[in-house]
């Protein structure tokens, strides 16, 4: 079968079984799953290992203690090459959100925790496998869809699992979900956290306040002086999001610490800006006051946009073309799974999955006219990809 007939009888096979998708996504989306909740995502798990299993998937649950389960389902075809589909099962909404805040459909959108971040772009995935597989489909040497449950948070569980699973593959596809505007995902940022700690000394801020060396006065110093580097850089971005000192309104604080988010396109840049800081520090406003800067271990490196990754944004493009709409890709500073791949150096395209926006807020939707269009979008990349069709 050919790449235009293939994914014209996946648009129309997406669209016979949209009425079922939007059950299943209410199921799923019924069930409260946010980074820490782990009856939640070990429910999520439990499910979509059934219905990955009937596929003829075999599925692999990772127990964790204390985060929720991740699974991998892999499949064998007949030839061809192998790649992996990338998702995640966590929500960032706490639980009882399910329960007040149902799944909802008005006119063309759906709303609802979970549904574009990303349940609604895992079960796309779903019928995309289920309808090419449907079809006949079996050129490929291996497919692996791999769900971990921890894309939510900035402590990672599952990075030795996303790097094993992206091992000898051709390629890499992120279901996250399309940008609002149609538009996919070229490149994201790098993300990572510092804590930046004064230590100064107190002293009673009316009697003797000259003896006092304030910390806060200090930390606040630092974070004027580190923010006069907010893209001194292409794609740097410095944002101080959570400060704390003091102990009370009369002491002269003697600690304050601050938490910096550090996005970033390049590794060497993370690298420069965190030198060009070290030095920043050198100068004081206030003298006597120890100034400590630690990176956090956890660091999404960026996904970059490589010649590689161009191929499959344009081989997207090419089946977007078939079926009938277009789209451009895209650079965001959220970060994400994708730059696992990049690590790896396997080409990568994300935000395959449907169309939505307003993720991680009461107004998170998704966009039912978009299901069937890029649930066929991603049926095709898989299929060129594990047939190695003009790749």
């Amino acid at each position: 079968m050919n790449r235009q007939s293939l994914v014209l009888n996946v648009h129309s096979y997406m669209q016979h079984h949209l009425p079922q998708y939007v059950e299943e996504l209410c199921k799923l989306c019924a069930i409260d799953s946010g980074s820490y909740h782990k009856p939640g995502l070990d429910e999520m798990a439990r499910v979509l290992t059934t219905r990955l299993r009937g596929l003829g998937m075999d599925v692999t649950v990772f127990e964790q203690e204390e985060w929720g389960n991740d699974l991998l389902g892999v499949i064998h075809g007949d030839g061809g090459g192998t790649l992996v589909l990338l998702g995640h099962i966590d929500t960032v909404y706490p639980v009882g959100t399910a329960v007040a805040r149902p799944v909802r459909v008005e006119g063309n959108v759906v709303y609802g925790p979970g549904v574009a971040d990303m349940k609604g772009c895992i079960l796309s995935a779903i019928y995309a496998l289920e309808a090419l597989l449907a079809g006949g489909y079996r050129t490929f040497s291996e497919i692996r869809f791999l769900c971990v449950s921890d894309e939510e948070l900035n402590t990672r569980h599952s990075e030795d699992l996303i790097h094993r699973a992206l091992q000898n593959c051709q390629a890499a596809l992120v279901i996250e979900a399309g940008r609002s505007n149609g538009d996919i995902v070229s490149a994201r940022k790098g993300q990572t956290f510092y804590t930046l700690k004064a230590h100064g000394r107190s002293a009673h801020s009316g009697v003797e306040p000259e003896k006092g060396r304030n910390a806060i006065i200090e930390l606040a110093h630092q974070m004027l002086q580190f923010q006069r580097f907010n893209g001194w850089h292409e794609g740097i971005t410095i944002s101080t999001n959570i400060i704390s000192g003091g102990t009370a309104a009369n002491v002269v604080p003697d600690y304050a610490e601050a938490t910096i988010d550090l996005r970033y396109l390049r590794h060497k840049d993370r690298i420069a800006t965190e030198e060009l800081w070290q030095e920043a520090m050198q100068q004081h406003i206030v003298p006597d006051v120890a100034l400590t800067l630690e990176a956090s271990p956890q660091c999404k490196e960026p996904m970059v946009r490589t010649p590689e990754s161009m191929r499959l944004v344009h081989l997207a493009q090419d089946i977007a073309g078939i079926l009938g709409f277009a789209f451009e890709h895209a650079l965001t500073g959220g970060s994400g799974d994708a730059g696992y791949a990049s690590q790896n150096e396997i080409p990568v395209i994300d935000g395959l999955g449907p169309v939505g926006g307003f993720d991680h807020s009461p107004n998170e939707y998704l966009q039912l006219d978009s299901v069937a269009p890029r649930t066929a979008l991603l049926a095709g990349l898989i299929a060129s990809i594990g047939s190695q069709m003009a790749l």
